[in-house]
């Protein structure tokens, strides 16, 4: 089984919609956000809806909920960093400098370990939040990657408006994070593939195509994460008469 990254007439398919929505406004609305990306990237995710058969609005609402609508930037795709995944990757062999500078639930902080995440730069700093911040997100990364060098730092991040952790890489048919990651920052079209390589490599086609949200949460997301997303999911999707009702231009 090839990748859909590999295949070309999906990289050589518009990325672009044929038909865009026009402009909605206020375009910050979850519907206006929705037409934003549908314009950005409906071309190529109508076109691998039809190999798929995801539907457009689904996968465009996991676009939503993970990336949080925010814009593509070229050189710097949407990113979390998450502390308890550079502890397993590499914290947990060196503890005594992680313990300096990151703390997660369980870890230094409350809460479960994808909670309670903050660092600092230096030992004796106050510790500082940084979710929710797309600068300060890449600050800890490029700090993360002076510790462990790149493919550890890379691996523990999610990335792309569907953030695809890191250590994922294999799944889409890359040899290492790292070169997932530069292939996210150049253009949407390999965060569009990436997704939906995701989806089939990981078994959750037929999950998200049964809008079985919080089910396809848990896969996604890890065990326990459908019932964070899953209710954010279906809430996108259920504005699913609106979305087709918008004018085309």
């Amino acid at each position: 089984m090839g990748f859909y990254k590999n295949d070309a007439t999906l990289k050589a398919a518009s990325l672009t919609p044929k038909r865009p929505i026009k402009a909605l406004s206020p375009p910050v609305t979850p519907l206006g956000n929705l037409a934003k990306s549908y314009n950005a990237i409906g071309g190529l995710v109508d076109r691998l809806g039809a190999v798929t058969g995801i539907e457009t609005l689904a996968a465009l609402a996991v676009w939503m909920v993970e990336s949080g609508g925010r814009p593509f930037t070229q050189g710097k795709p949407v990113m979390r960093f998450e502390n308890h995944v550079f502890w397993d990757r590499w914290g947990v062999d060196n503890p005594k400098t992680f313990d300096a500078h990151f703390v997660f639930g369980g870890h230094g902080a409350d809460g479960r370990r994808w909670e309670g995440h903050k660092w600092r730069a230096k030992a004796g700093d106050p510790w500082a939040s940084f979710h929710g911040d797309q600068a300060k997100e890449y600050d800890v990364y490029h700090f993360a990657r002076t510790l462990s060098g790149v493919e550890p730092a890379a691996q523990s991040a999610s990335w792309g408006g569907t953030q695809v952790m890191g250590f994922n890489c294999g799944l889409i048919g890359y040899a290492s994070a790292f070169d997932m990651v530069n292939a996210f920052a150049r253009d949407l079209r390999w965060q569009v593939l990436g997704f939906f390589d995701f989806c089939r490599s990981a078994g959750l086609v037929d999950k998200i195509k049964t809008h079985e949200w919080v089910r396809f949460g848990d896969g996604y997301n890890g065990a326990g994460g459908g019932a964070v997303y899953g209710p954010k999911l279906k809430a996108i999707h259920d504005l699913k008469k609106q979305f087709d009702a918008l004018p085309r231009s």
